[in-house]
């Protein structure tokens, strides 16, 4: 959901093909959701589609290792966090706005009550802060976004680690991060918003980190042992469905490290058609929308315009394919401009502060490096 300088390494395709399987994964599992509990019977479609939330936990493992893999050459320098920081907000903050605007818009509409909203609730999603619904559910008011405040926090933690070398960053945040799982659920004077985020899901990105240090360090897979790991876990994801209250960190958790470690330590010596590199690039923009636009798709569906329930697997693959087209035109006509121009803005500022590494006079600044993106975006 990584915006780095090129120096800090090519693209791995991979990466870039687990991307856009995380989102696609993600949509997958809501319309089928929408399908089963809104539209059709609960038999028309099978429940193994469930496994698709499991994309979050993709998503979350890529994240810990795009992290360390694009941050190379910030580890240890001067500001470092603070260009860290400047480049995440660049990245994640103005689609999620638009989103989180366009719901709000829709509450005001119905009124807060009805929408089990408030404005505090309101103006805390706007900042990441998990906040509660007046029914006691802690939820941002664009329910997509709850993975968003476990991102910000890593994202927050991860700029504070920057000032010290890679090897001891990384170590302290998975020892931070393992002390905070264990401790906080055990004691109930803690504020609820840190008891949500002691959830054992910020773990997936100690484990995307520990593959990162591990590529980092030069150690790859033969494309035997990635097929391996990869059928592996597909196959704890299946068990997983039937294993009952299996905690989330183990059942789909390891699963995708599992993945991502096949497909990351194999290195660039594979290939993915060209299509897995444009929807790895517009993920973001497809985990982002599409609950909208299945919204509008189950209003049309109401008054009859479509008829899902006669044909729920077309409606699935059609809806999943519109979605797609859908994420590929915002992000080329709406997500990169707006990132383009808050980079351009937080850059400018950046360049008023004061800072022991500015560049001589007519220098590009440093806080937000120009080209193509080197990291694939979680």
């Amino acid at each position: 959901m990584a915006d780095v300088a090129s120096q800090s390494g090519p693209t791995i395709p991979g990466i870039q093909f687990l991307r856009a399987l995380a989102a696609t994964a993600v949509v997958a599992f809501h319309v089928r959701s929408d399908i089963v509990n809104n539209i059709s019977a609960p038999g028309s479609l099978p429940a193994g589609f469930d496994q698709g939330a499991a994309g979050v936990d993709l998503f979350f493992v890529i994240s810990g290792f795009v992290m360390v893999y694009s941050s190379e050459s910030l580890f240890g320098r001067p500001n470092a966090s603070l260009t860290f920081l400047l480049r995440r907000i660049a990245r994640i903050v103005p689609l999620y706005w638009v989103m989180t605007s366009i719901m709000l818009a829709y509450v005001l509409a119905r009124g807060f009550a009805a929408s089990d909203a408030s404005p505090l609730q309101a103006l805390a999603s706007y900042f990441f802060i998990p906040y509660w619904r007046p029914s006691g559910v802690i939820d941002p008011l664009y329910g997509i976004g709850w993975t968003l405040n476990y991102e910000m926090f890593f994202y927050v933690v991860f700029a504070s680690a920057l000032v010290a070398r890679r090897e001891i960053a990384v170590a302290a945040i998975a020892v931070l991060f393992a002390a905070f799982v264990l401790v906080v659920p055990a004691k109930d004077y803690f504020p609820r918003q840190v008891a949500y985020l002691a959830d054992p899901l910020i773990l997936e990105f100690v484990f995307g980190m520990g593959i990162a240090m591990t590529y980092r360090a030069g150690v790859r897979l033969s494309p035997a042992v990635s097929a391996v790991l990869v059928v592996a876990a597909i196959a704890e994801l299946v068990w997983s469905a039937s294993a009952g209250d299996l905690p989330r960190l183990i059942g789909w958790g390891v699963p995708a490290a599992q993945i991502v470690a096949a497909l990351a330590l194999i290195g660039r010596n594979v290939r993915f058609p060209a299509i897995f590199e444009k929807l790895g690039d517009a993920s973001y923009a497809l985990y982002l929308i599409h609950p909208g636009l299945i919204s509008v798709a189950r209003i049309v569906s109401d008054k009859d315009y479509l008829t899902p329930a006669a044909a729920p697997w077309l409606y699935l693959a059609g809806y999943i394919a519109i979605c797609m087209c859908a994420s590929l035109a915002v992000h080329r006509l709406l997500e990169k401009p707006m990132t383009a121009a808050v980079r351009r803005a937080l850059s400018n500022l950046a360049s008023r502060l004061p800072r022991r590494d500015r560049p001589a006079d007519g220098a590009k600044s440093p806080m937000v490096p120009e080209g193509r993106a080197a990291g694939p975006e979680p």
